[in-house]
Formats: structure tokens, sequence, C-alpha cells
């Protein structure tokens, strides 16, 4: 009911009463008690209906995740929009010759340091495949021969996987993280075999030969492809702790409550999630502040991952650029990304590709259909390899291979990056089994 078609009944009953006095004293109860009361009614179901329209409000652009590299020293410096994968990189772990010499009777084999390859995806493959590689340990008494072996870094994947339970449990739509840069870093053990490391030395560096040798006593010199070892992986993703603003608010007959996060100071442009493991119901982010519900009492710091929006103006002194999950922005895109348009068509499937804006590395050429048995030898992995699908057994899919040609810009991130855009596309067509194929530019005949 109305409020102005209230105020008109309550007028209507003044008007019919005939004395007076019983007519002020009517109007002074209605104004003070039941016309009082009935506004706080209608305010409060108005908040409750913004309410309920903000839960049905769907938030389709969940941030755009941006993955770069640096080198230690420059990253130890405070930055803006790119912070540290994992903040134990700042300050590395050094090898001491007697932990080694305890670690490895202990666990048969230990790990010296981990290495950033710019190399091709086939390339890196094929070197992680070797049972295991040369080297030298460089001390102070001298240089001793060593042995190690090669395993895929795989920490840095650990924390893309989390953050994708963090977006599922905000209710958040998962999008591809391009981690080109992080599927180049390899980590080093040492073996015991044949080490005379006695514990007692100084240790001054550790080689690794990663060239096949033709003769074990031949001096190699590094390879002349390139090899980093103080390179970070970086993203604009900031990990905070914040507190509750006021007393959590029971709902639903106490069995949830609701908790108010103030984002005055932090940003209100960035995306937040809650980084919290169990018990959330339901994530809102508002203007100025955001609303948890769980089904718990919570006291202190909350976990929570501050998404950095913005573009960064102090890129220039990286040696790589800043890779992007995001797609480009145009009506066409957003119309589609409303309605929900599925990509069926080869036109379609073309414009998803290339909007990502990744030409200038690799062009989409087109697609093939093949048999599980035709695929051969495949070029491309998936970066959504922790998504598990526990319905479809694999045994009989069919192979969508996408075709891409080589540009002359970061040919040792070509693959990547068809595997970033092969990955996407898997989320289009679980019924397929998505890869990638990247092709030389074709020659131009001359007349």
């Amino acid at each position: 009911m109305e409020t102005d078609r209230m105020e008109r009944m309550i007028k209507e009953e003044i008007g019919r009463i005939v004395e007076q006095e019983e007519r002020v004293l009517f109007k002074e109860l209605i104004e003070q008690v039941f016309l009082s009361l009935y506004q706080a009614n209608q305010e409060m179901y108005q908040a409750l209906e913004r309410r309920i329209m903000d839960d049905l409000a769907v938030d389709r652009k969940p941030g755009e995740i941006r993955i770069g590299i640096g080198e230690r020293e420059e990253v130890a410096q405070s930055h803006h929009f790119l912070f540290p994968l994992r903040e134990e990189d700042i300050n590395p772990q050094s090898n001491q010759a007697d932990s080694l010499y305890i670690q490895l009777r202990e666990k048969g084999r230990v790990w010296v340091k981990t290495l950033f390859l710019p190399w091709d995806y086939l390339e890196i493959k094929k070197l992680l495949e070797r049972e295991g590689v040369e080297g030298s340990i460089l001390t102070d008494q001298g240089e001793l021969p060593a042995q190690f072996v090669l395993c895929p870094h795989g920490v840095y994947l650990e924390e893309i996987e989390k953050l994708y339970q963090v977006f599922i449990r905000n209710g958040r739509s998962w999008q591809t993280v391009n981690t080109a840069y992080l599927h180049k870093f390899v980590d080093v053990y040492l073996l015991p075999e044949g080490l005379a490391l006695t514990g007692r030395e100084n240790i001054l560096d550790i080689k690794i030969y990663l060239e096949e040798k033709s003769s074990a006593k031949e001096e190699a010199a590094v390879s002349q492809k390139p090899v980093y070892e103080n390179y970070i992986p970086l993203w604009n993703i900031k990990k905070l702790s914040l507190t509750s603003v006021g007393f959590p608010v029971p709902c639903e007959k106490k069995k949830a409550f609701e908790y108010l996060f103030s984002l005055r100071g932090q940003g209100e442009e960035h995306v937040y999630l809650i980084g919290e493991e169990e018990g959330i119901y339901r994530v809102r982010q508002q203007p100025s502040q955001l609303v948890v519900t769980s089904d718990f009492i919570k006291k202190g710091k909350w976990k929570i991952y501050r998404i950095q929006k913005g573009e960064n103006r102090s890129l220039g002194y990286f040696s790589y650029p800043v890779m992007s999950n995001q797609r480009k922005d145009g009506f066409v895109e957003r119309f589609t990304r409303n309605q929900g348009v599925r990509v069926g068509t080869a036109a379609e499937l073309a414009r998803f590709i290339r909007g990502f804006g990744l030409e200038e590395y690799v062009a989409y050429q087109g697609y093939q259909l093949l048999d599980a048995v035709d695929r051969g030898e495949s070029e491309t992995y998936s970066m959504n390899e922790f998504i598990l699908d526990e319905i479809r057994d694999g045994r009989s899919e069919r192979c969508l291979l996408l075709t891409f040609q080589r540009r002359e810009k970061l040919a040792f991130l070509q693959r990547d990056m068809i595997s970033f855009l092969v990955s996407e596309v898997q989320l289009l067509y679980p019924e397929y089994r998505c890869e990638g194929k990247l092709e030389e530019p074709k020659e131009v005949e001359s007349r």
C-alpha cells in the first residue's frame, strides 16, 4: 500500500469523527504511532528489495588476471601494480655445504635452485625427459663434479589452482589464466651419486650444463640458450588480511552470519575475493564495502585476495611483456557475454580466439576435427589441468585441432600462447579434446 493512499484513508477516518476533541486525539495517535510504524515498515521493505536485487545481480567480469616476470632485485622494491606470486621468492634460501650434505643423506636428493628458461615448450619438454644432467659445485676447496635431475616447478601452478578454488567459493566464473611464464620454471635437484662433498666446504657457485655432451670428461660451456636464476613471476593480486567492521549480523534463523568489510582506503575500484576455505555462502561487493555471508562466527583477520585494476605505468624496465587473460572490449563482445551466446560456427570461433588480442604472437588459421588416433604428438598443454571432469572418461573423444601461424615476436612463448587459447576453447567444447598446432609462415611466391 502506498504512503499517499494510507494518508487519504487516515484523512477520511478523521473526517467521520464529529467531536473536535476526539478528532485531534485520533490524529495525534495516528501520526505518532501507526503512520511512523508504517513508514518504517516501508523503508525496511525497500531495503530488503534492494538487497535481493543485489544478490541477483551477476558480475560477468570476474577481474583481469595479469602475470609478468622480472628480476628479483627489481621486484624487491615496492611496486604499485604487480606483486610477487609468492612472497618467499623475495628472500630465497641459500645453500650451505653442511645442510646439503645432511639432506642428501636423509632424502636422497635435495633442491639447489630454480631456473627460468625462455625456451620453446617442446625444448623444455625434451629437457625434462632426460634422466639427468651434469654439472659442478664450486667450493673454496675446489670444483666438484656433480649429477643433477630436472623437474617442473609446480609451486607456482599450485597458486593458480588455489586461485581457481577461491573463484569457485566466491561464486565467480572462472576464466583461464595465461600462465605461459610459469611453465618456463624448472627445479634443479642435486643427486648424491659420485659426489665428494664432505660438508666442511663453503659453496661459492653451482653450475648446471644443460647441453648434452659427447664425452663425460669434456669441459662443457653453458648452453648458448639463455638461462636465468634470478627471475620470479609477478601478478596483479595482493593478498590482504582484513578485519570485519562491527559485529557479525545473524540471518536465516541464526544459521548464517553476515560480515562487512570496509573497502575505503583499499581501493574501491579493485575486485575483492574471500580466501577462506570453508563455510562461505555468498560474497557481494558493493561500492564501498564487501559483504560476506558464512555459516560460522569468525574473529580476527580474514584472508582477502585483491585483484588490482588499472594500467601499469612502470613496466618499461621488465624484459618481457605482461600476459593477460582479458578479452578485447567492444559492443559485440559485451553483447555476446551478457546474452551467453554459444560459439557454434567457424566464424564465431575465429572471432572468439582473435578477441584475446594475441595476433602479434600467433595468428589463428583454422581448425580440424580428427579421431583420437590421428592427432599425433601434442604441441600444447592445458592451463586448466586442475579442473577435473569426472563425467567423461575421454576414451571416445574426438580431437579439435586448432592451427596457428608463427609470428616473429617472442618465438619461445608462442606454443604457450596457443596453449592458453586452446585451454579457453576447451571450456567451450568439453565434448572434444582441444589441441593446438604451430605452423611456420608460408613463403610468398615471387611472380
